[in-house]
């Protein structure tokens, strides 16, 4: 199987026609045909089903689709990745976080202390993981453990950082205010900020729901920042993770009394791949930071 190979057929999978198809890429439509036919025999299995004088991808096309954009996409990281290294010749580290706003300490504190790394952090979303797993441009990644799907497991080396729990976010005024812990169904007739779905807090928060045999309310939801300032002029209850939590709004944080067991975050990287220098300061420095060296 070659690289050309799964070109051709991404282009015939765009396309739907194998003479279009066969302009676009400056071959023979013949050519074309004997390359896809070709790469279904190696396959053991068609990838298309041909109505008339179309060309149509059926289940196991799409499945394969799936991993050929993978490919392509990441070569497309790895270029990117090589551009970015020679403009910044520098020590750079790229992270995923299912929940940015636990890791803004961290980081910060990162930054001061190693002025001439350079640090992406991007935010990425549980479903993300669950399709198409952890990825490939990134160095490291930030996620709760139930949060990773079981084929990932195998494949990822990781260190425990810490248990985080969640919390609800009042203004000082809210009648919950000086409460030392409340419960789910003591929420229930007030205006609740719930987080954005797929993300690892609304997945958490669901489950507290689904302890207390209720669905989580569906409606608006917020970025972390956005809830925050929605409780902060008394609009109603956000949440978020402890870890997540800091007062300059004059809020208050109350944590949610609940059976089900604190998530447990970790940091996570692949096996298959040998830590660099500067993955390996990262992976130093938050092991000191979380006191886990």
């Amino acid at each position: 199987m070659e690289l050309q190979q799964l070109k051709y057929f991404k282009t015939v999978a765009q396309i739907g026609k194998i003479s279009e198809a066969a302009e676009a890429l400056f071959i023979s439509a013949p050519a074309l045909s004997t390359s896809i036919s070709r790469l279904e025999k190696e396959l053991g299995t068609q990838l298309f089903d041909r109505t008339n004088n179309r060309i149509i991808l059926n289940q196991q096309g799409n499945i394969f689709l799936r991993y050929v954009n993978q490919v392509f996409n990441t070569l497309d990281y790895a270029k990117n990745e090589l551009r970015q290294s020679l403009i910044l010749q520098g020590q750079h580290v790229s992270l995923a976080c299912v929940a940015t706003s636990q890791w803004t300490d961290l980081i910060t504190a990162f930054s001061v202390e190693h002025p001439h790394f350079t640090l992406s952090c991007t935010s990425i979303k549980c479903s993300e993981l669950s399709n198409t797993g952890f990825p490939v441009q990134h160095n490291f990644l930030f996620a709760s453990e139930d949060t990773i799907p079981a084929f990932l497991l195998s494949e990822l080396d990781s260190i425990k950082v810490f248990n985080d729990e969640a919390v609800i976010v009042v203004h000082p005024n809210h009648p919950l205010a000086n409460r030392d812990s409340v419960k789910i169904r003591d929420l229930m007739n007030d205006t609740l900020i719930l987080p954005m779905q797929n993300f690892s807090l609304h997945e958490y928060l669901a489950s507290l729901f689904a302890v207390e045999n209720m669905p989580i309310p569906s409606g608006s939801a917020y970025s972390h920042i956005a809830g925050m300032e929605l409780a902060a002029k008394g609009f109603g209850i956000a949440f978020a993770y402890r870890h997540s939590v800091n007062n300059t709004m004059n809020l208050r944080f109350i944590p949610i009394d609940t059976p089900c067991p604190p998530p447990t975050f970790r940091l996570y990287w692949r096996k298959s791949h040998i830590l660099t220098e500067d993955e390996k300061i990262f992976k130093s420095f938050v092991e000191s930071y979380y006191g886990h060296s």
